[in-house]
């Protein structure tokens, strides 16, 4: 038997075959080297973009930033709220205090032995710490407010448990609740006392691209306000929804301020006893503090800058700064695998 070439354009078919890969080849680099010329433009172009954007959002937080010193001589109260708690209450896993949780007991002057629910005493004229865990938290809620226990023992993440027994403390004893990253610089228990507002106190958020306010501070000048009610109504509505921020988190806290809003108002259209503790005394937003996650710095580092937001004023530099969040971002994923 004869093998026989077939021919293709006048040429063998392993000859056509051969110019064909080497056509393919130098279309398939000539090719290539365009779209790596396109992606180094395309990414120069987000560069300037991205360059341009974070500068845009930094000028306009510097812009838009307050005085500290000024904002805490018009925040100062005339006099501190008749018959506050002085009550620091604080949750932690353990009893070991932080370094931040230490600083309250120095500026307030805690000396005497930290209390554990349900052995809760106040005395008005001097403050006392009281240690929250999740089995004193669950105590309180089985003892005093039974119609939220099943939704208590339900929440799919600890967090949203701890951020719930945040609110029933304060509306069963008032005080004031920090985070144990928190720490206060005031001169003293004075200084704080008359920066207490009459009713409820929640700390404005830096991160104002995510929420308005924070459960990370708050305070309340008497027990039993209305407003912690409404935290607890809306957590219950939520109480399948497994987003931490949305269900017992600060979108939540933003949330029961504008239903507290359209029940409680002044006439002259005053928001009555919900009052913003301004984040230029309170917790500045933490930029440069590199100790912590990938994506806290991201939130932190980029973010904050890129989208242009009030300025809370430079942080850690001391300047009539009351107290300091040196914690998480809130909202990071991983702020509901707690």
């Amino acid at each position: 038997m004869r093998l026989r070439h077939r021919y293709i354009g006048g040429l063998p078919t392993a000859v056509a075959h051969d110019r064909n890969l080497d056509r393919n080849q130098n279309f398939q680099m000539v090719s290539f080297g365009w779209s790596r010329k396109h992606f180094v433009k395309a990414l120069s172009h987000l560069l300037i973009m991205a360059i341009a954007t974070v500068s845009f959002g930094t000028i306009y937080s510097n812009v838009t930033s307050r005085d500290a010193c000024q904002v805490l001589q018009e925040f100062r109260r005339e006099s501190v709220p008749q018959d506050l708690p002085r009550l620091l209450h604080f949750q932690s896993r353990t009893l070991e205090m932080t370094e931040q949780t230490k600083t309250w007991f120095e500026v307030l002057q805690i000396s005497s032995p930290i209390q554990e629910y349900p052995t809760i005493k106040s005395d008005n004229s001097t403050w006392r710490a009281v240690y929250w865990s999740d089995d004193s938290c669950k105590s309180l809620v089985e003892h005093h407010f039974p119609a939220f226990s099943g939704t208590y023992n339900s929440f799919p993440h600890n967090i949203q448990r701890v951020d719930s027994c945040r609110y029933l403390i304060l509306s069963m004893f008032g005080g004031v609740y920090a985070d144990t990253d928190i720490s206060i610089h005031a001169s003293d228990a004075n200084e704080f006392e008359y920066l207490i507002p009459d009713g409820v106190g929640l700390v404005e958020s830096p991160y104002r691209y995510n929420e308005v306010w924070q459960n990370s501070l708050m305070t309340a000048s008497y027990p039993g306000h209305f407003f912690w009610n409404l935290t607890i109504e809306i957590t219950m509505e939520r109480s399948e929804d497994g987003i931490v921020l949305s269900s017992t988190g600060p979108k939540m806290i933003g949330d029961a301020v504008a239903r507290f809003r359209n029940v409680y108002v002044h006439d002259n259209g005053s928001l009555q006893d919900v009052h913003t503790l301004p984040c230029e005394l309170f917790q500045r937003l933490p930029l440069g503090d590199w100790n912590t996650t990938f994506m806290n710095i991201i939130g932190r580092e980029v973010l904050a800058r890129a989208v242009p937001m009030k300025g809370c004023g430079k942080y850690a530099n001391g300047r009539c700064e009351i107290t300091r969040h040196t914690g998480k971002a809130s909202w990071t994923k991983d702020a509901g695998l707690v």
